[in-house]
C-alpha cells in the first residue's frame, strides 16, 4: 500500500492553525472537477480544483470551515457532469431542501479522548486469552424506531448500563457505515468512512465508543469490504462511488445483494479500502472488526482472488503490527480452509453451529439421539481441534425472518415452558462448549416473540423493551443470559486457554447427555454436564477416569449454576445441594448428581 492512511491525505482536510481546508479527491479520468460549498442544499461558492499527474485533484480554501456543507462537480470522461460526495468524508449529513446528502467539513482536532487507559491495556492484553461475551446491536434501532433515531451520544448510557448488567465485554455494532436507506439493514454501503448519518457525525461516534471504553467494554465495527451501493440517485447526483470519473473505478461484478462486488485487482478499491479499516481503528479507537462476507470476498464461481486474499493478508497483519489488542475477526460461510494462517484473521464466526444446533433442537426428543453424533460430538470435536479459532454467533442473519424467532427455532416443543427450557439449554452450551467467545443478538436475550426485523420494518425498537426485567419467562431467560455472562467472566476457566482447556469426560448419545471439563484456575476445576433429553434424573453417575491426572486431587465438587433454577423459569427441581463423590479400586472417581431434563449443570471440583 503507498499510504494506509489514506484519509490523512484525503478528503477535506482541516488546518486549524492556518485556517485553510484542503480538498483531495483521486478521479483520474475526470476532465475537470469543482468543490461545490453548499448551504440548504444551494450552491454557494464554486471552487476549481487542480489535477495532479498521478491523477489527484486538489484545491485549498479559506471559506470552508468546519461543520461546511460540500459536494463535489465531476466532469467524468464521458463529458457528463455529476454533483457526488466525497468518497473520503468523515461526516455527512440529509439535506431535506433537496433530498440529498452533502460531505462534511470536519476538524479532527475538537474531539478529546478519554479513553487512554483502555486502549494502554489493550495494548498489553492478549485478547486471545481474555473474556469476549459479545452483543450484537443495530445502533439505530436498538433503543427506538428508525423513524425517531437517538443520536449516538443519546444511547451512550443506556447502552454502557444494559453491556455491564448483563455481563458484555463487547458490543459488535452494525449499520455504522454510511448506508442507503433508513429501512435498510445497513450493508448497501455508500461511504466506508462516515458514520450513518441519521445517528450523529464522526464526534458523535467517537463519544459512544469513548464512553464505553470508560466503562471497560469494547467495540467491534461491522465492516464491509466485499461490496458496495452502485445506483445513482438522479442523473445529475450521486453518494455512491460508482463510475466516479466515469470509469469503473471500483467495481467487478453485481452481487446476490443488489450492489457491485469490490474489484480488489485494483489497485484504488485496496486502497480505499485498506484505509478505511484503519480509519476506524486510528480515529475511532475501535476494538476489533468483523469482515463481512469474506466468502464473496475470496472465491467466486470455484476460483480464489489471490489479489483479496493477499489484500485481507496484508491488512490484518498491519492491524496486528501497529495496534496490537485489536482482533481482525471473519464471517466467511463457504469453510474455506484456516483462514487464520493464510490471512491472518484471529477469529472467525461459528456459522455451522448456530445451524446445527438449532436444527437439532427442533428434532422431536425421541428422535434427537439419531442426529447425536453428526450435530453435537461430531461439532464439539470440531471446534476443539480446529486451525481456525471459533467464536460461537446468534447473529442478526440467523433471526432477520418473522418466522424464525429464536424461541422458536430451537425447539420443537408446543409446550412454552419447554421451549424456554430448550433455549437455557442453547445459551448454556453456547458459553461452556468449545469457543473462543460467544455473541448473542439484541433481542434473542429476551427471547422475544416478534423478529428484531420484524419490529424494525414495522418502525419500532428492534428491542421489545417491555418485556426486559420483568416477571415472565421472557424476564427470567434474560436472568438467565446475564448470569451466564457474569459466570463465564469471572472464571477464567472459560476463557484463559479457549478451546484447549476442554477434555470430555462422558457422552451417552441415547441418554442425549454430554459431560467436559473446562480449564484449572487457582486449584479450581470447571465441569459442565448438558441434558438435551426431557427426562431428567435424580442420581447420574459420571465417571472420572484415574487417567485423568487431576483426579486424585479432587477434594470436594459443588454446584455452581444451573439453568432449572426457578428464578431462570426452570422447575427448581434437581438442583444439587451436594454432590457425591465415590472412587473405586481403579482409582476412578464417580460423581453422582442431578440432572434435570433440558438443562445444564454447572459445577466446580476443588482441587489440593
Amino acid at each position: 500500500m503507498s499510504h494506509f492512511k489514506l484519509y490523512e491525505i484525503r478528503g477535506a482536510q482541516y488546518y486549524q492553525q492556518l485556517g485553510l481546508t484542503s480538498f483531495c479527491l483521486y478521479a483520474p479520468n475526470a476532465r475537470n472537477v469543482w468543490v461545490i460549498l453548499t448551504a440548504y442544499g444551494s450552491e454557494q461558492k464554486r471552487i476549481e480544483m487542480i489535477r495532479t499527474d498521478d491523477g489527484i485533484w486538489e484545491a485549498v480554501t479559506d471559506q470552508a470551515r468546519p461543520g461546511r456543507t460540500y459536494l463535489y462537480l465531476v466532469h467524468d470522461c464521458h463529458g457528463k457532469q455529476m454533483l457526488r460526495t466525497d468518497p473520503v468524508s468523515f461526516s455527512v449529513t440529509h439535506i431535506p431542501e433537496v433530498d440529498q446528502i452533502h460531505s462534511i467539513v470536519h476538524d479532527e482536532t475538537v474531539y478529546q479522548w478519554n479513553d487512554r487507559q483502555w486502549i494502554e491495556k489493550r495494548r498489553r492484553t492478549n485478547p486471545m486469552k481474555s473474556p469476549l461475551s459479545i452483543y450484537e446491536i443495530q445502533v439505530k434501532s436498538w433503543l427506538s424506531s428508525t423513524r425517531h433515531s437517538l443520536q449516538y451520544r443519546q444511547i451512550a448510557d443506556e447502552l454502557v448500563k444494559y453491556c455491564q448488567r448483563m455481563g458484555f465485554t463487547h458490543v459488535e455494532m452494525y449499520g455504522i457505515l454510511e448506508h442507503t436507506g433508513e429501512r435498510e439493514y445497513g450493508y448497501q454501503i455508500a461511504n466506508f468512512f462516515a458514520p450513518y448519518r441519521h445517528n450523529g457525525r464522526c464526534d458523535d461516534l467517537k463519544y459512544l465508543i469513548d464512553r464505553l471504553h470508560q466503562n471497560d467494554i469494547g467495540v467491534i465495527l461491522d465492516w464491509v469490504p466485499t461490496h458496495y451501493h452502485n445506483y445513482h440517485k438522479h442523473q445529475n447526483y450521486s453518494f455512491s462511488l460508482h463510475n466516479y470519473d466515469g470509469t469503473d473505478m471500483y467495481a467487478r461484478s453485481p452481487s446476490p445483494w443488489g450492489t457491485l462486488y469490490f474489484d480488489f485487482d485494483k489497485e484504488e478499491t485496496r486502497q480505499l479500502l485498506f484505509a478505511s479499516a484503519m480509519y476506524y481503528i486510528d480515529r475511532l479507537h475501535i476494538d476489533g472488526i468483523r469482515f463481512d462476507a469474506v466468502s464473496g470476498m475470496i472465491r467466486r464461481n470455484n476460483t480464489d482472488i489471490p489479489n483479496a486474499i493477499e489484500f485481507l493478508r496484508k491488512l490484518n497483519h498491519t492491524i496486528h503490527e501497529h495496534y496490537p489488542g485489536v482482533l481482525c475477526i471473519a464471517e466467511e460461510s463457504d469453510g474455506y480452509p484456516n483462514l487464520s494462517q493464510k490471512m491472518e484473521f484471529d477469529l472467525k464466526w461459528n456459522m455451522a453451529w448456530s445451524y446445527d444446533m438449532r436444527n437439532f433442537l427442533r428434532t422431536p426428543y425421541a428422535e434427537r439421539s439419531q442426529h447425536w453424533q453428526s450435530k453435537v460430538l461430531d461439532k464439539f470435536h470440531y471446534a476443539r481441534w480446529s486451525p481456525d479459532k471459533m467464536i460461537l454467533t446468534v447473529s442478526h442473519d440467523d433471526t432477520d425472518r418473522s418466522d424464525c424467532v429464536l424461541l422458536n427455532c430451537v425447539s420443537h416443543a408446543r409446550d412454552y415452558e419447554e421451549r424456554f427450557s430448550d433455549l437455557r439449554n442453547f445459551f448454556a452450551w453456547q458459553r461452556c462448549s468449545p469457543s473462543r467467545g460467544h455473541m448473542i443478538h439484541m433481542g434473542d436475550e429476551i427471547a422475544q416473540p416478534m423478529s428484531w426485523y420484524q419490529r424494525f420494518r414495522q418502525n419500532l425498537s428492534s428491542m421489545d423493551w417491555s418485556l426486559s426485567d420483568s416477571d415472565s419467562l421472557h424476564g427470567r431467560i434474560q436472568q438467565c443470559v446475564r448470569d451466564l455472562n457474569h459466570l463465564y467472566i469471572q472464571y477464567p476457566q472459560f476463557w484463559e486457554y479457549g478451546e484447549e482447556g476442554y477434555s470430555l469426560i462422558y457422552e451417552y448419545g441415547p441418554n442425549l447427555i454430554i459431560a467436559y471439563h473446562r480449564g484449572i484456575y487457582n486449584h479450581r476445576r470447571i465441569g459442565v454436564v448438558h441434558n438435551f433429553g426431557n427426562r431428567g434424573f435424580e442420581k447420574y453417575n459420571i465417571v472420572l477416569s484415574s487417567s485423568d491426572p487431576n483426579v486424585t486431587r479432587i477434594e470436594r465438587v459443588e454446584e455452581i449454576f444451573n439453568t432449572n433454577d426457578q428464578k431462570y423459569g426452570g422447575s427448581g427441581a434437581y438442583l444439587n445441594g451436594e454432590i457425591r463423590m465415590n472412587m473405586n479400586h481403579n482409582r476412578d472417581v464417580t460423581l453422582q448428581l442431578a440432572i434435570p431434563p433440558l438443562a445444564t449443570v454447572i459445577f466446580q471440583e476443588h482441587l489440593k
